[in-house]
């Protein structure tokens, strides 16, 4: 685990998430291992260039200004074939990205899922529904197929 200011979204991005320690504002967690940026996830989603896809079908580019707005459900793209959605709304603090890898879902409890990669040997516990994520999965693969 280390701190890389230079670190950004790219293809071995797996999970983004708010972080909250002295000079580490965001967790990345990649395929090779976890990293600290000093940037918040928007700010790292903004340099990336990522745009996003609300339900109308309206394509705005990623930007704090942008991911604020009330849209329930977002998903990220790039040119590179990145994509991610958001746990909750991108400004709520407990919001986790989830990048389009393989993965599993196991509920907990009702609010609570464990996401598991299991070719890279990661797992993380969200405190979001299965069903929640499941939907926004759907809606990722939607947008990919």
């Amino acid at each position: 685990m280390g701190i890389c200011g230079d670190l950004g979204i790219d293809q071995e991005l797996v999970l983004l998430e708010s972080w909250y320690e002295t000079g580490r504002r965001s967790r990345m967690t990649t395929k090779h291992g976890v990293y600290y940026s000093a940037k918040p996830p928007l700010a790292l989603i903004d340099k990336a260039a990522m745009s996003i896809v609300c339900p109308n079908g309206l394509r705005l580019k990623a930007t704090r200004h942008s991911l604020k707005s009330h849209e329930k459900h977002i998903i990220l793209y790039s040119s590179d074939g990145i994509f991610a959605y958001p746990t909750q709304a991108p400004a709520d603090l407990g919001c986790v990205w989830i990048f389009n890898h393989q993965y599993t879902l196991e509920p907990i409890s009702t609010l609570k899922t464990r996401i598991t990669y299991k070719q890279f040997g990661i797992s993380k516990e969200i405190d979001v529904s299965t069903h929640h994520l499941s939907k926004q999965r759907k809606r990722l693969r939607g947008l990919l197929f």
